[in-house]
């Protein structure tokens, strides 16, 4: 088990595109732990797509960035 979390963890350090995704992710969490922590009352399921949905756009966000730079 611990050979497979070291190799998923050097496929999302060597790959810039899921680091950037998995930073977006990070970044959904906190964003729906704010929100819940303030008092929204959000379903589970909400609060999953809103995480994984931050994770897509930062990483939209990144290819477009490297689209217009490039």
């Amino acid at each position: 088990m611990a050979d497979l979390m070291e190799a998923l963890w050097d496929v999302v350090l060597g790959n810039r595109l899921l680091r950037w995704f998995f930073i977006g992710l990070l970044i959904g969490l906190v964003l729906i732990g704010y929100m819940i922590w303030s008092g929204s009352d959000m379903e589970a399921a909400d609060a999953l797509m809103g995480i994984v949905v931050s994770g897509i756009l930062v990483l939209g966000l990144r290819l477009l960035l490297w689209f217009f730079s490039h």
